[in-house]
């Protein structure tokens, strides 16, 4: 992606995606346009790649069913990955996303929005 003040300008080129790349980044968006989805993407992030079960993540005022629902729209997307030991499933974020969630978060920081 462009960035403002960067040395070098983005000509458009940064911007160009195929159809099933726009396909995929839809369906990112609308994942992460779900604030509950949000939240548990951003508590596995914190957690710097440690597993969580879905008990461990289930404080964002939902059911642990809808948690369940949420952490699987969440890894059917490839944002985050799950292992099962026996009754439980363990989530964590999948390789590289949480660098790229905290680049997003920090370009966030550095725009004046009003």
């Amino acid at each position: 992606m462009c960035q403002k003040g960067t040395a070098s300008a983005c000509d458009g080129s940064c911007l160009e995606l195929s159809a099933a790349d726009m396909v995929w980044w839809s369906n990112v968006f609308k994942t992460l346009g779900d604030p509950v989805r949000l939240q548990l993407l951003t508590q596995l992030a914190e957690r710097s790649g440690a597993e969580a079960a879905v008990h461990e993540l289930a404080d964002v005022g939902v059911s642990l069913a809808t948690v369940s629902h949420h952490l699987k729209r969440l890894r059917c997307i490839g944002l985050i990955e799950s292992r099962r030991d026996g009754r439980l499933v363990y989530y964590r974020l999948s390789v590289g996303v949480r660098a790229a969630l905290m680049q997003i978060l920090h370009q966030r920081s550095q725009v004046n929005v009003q």
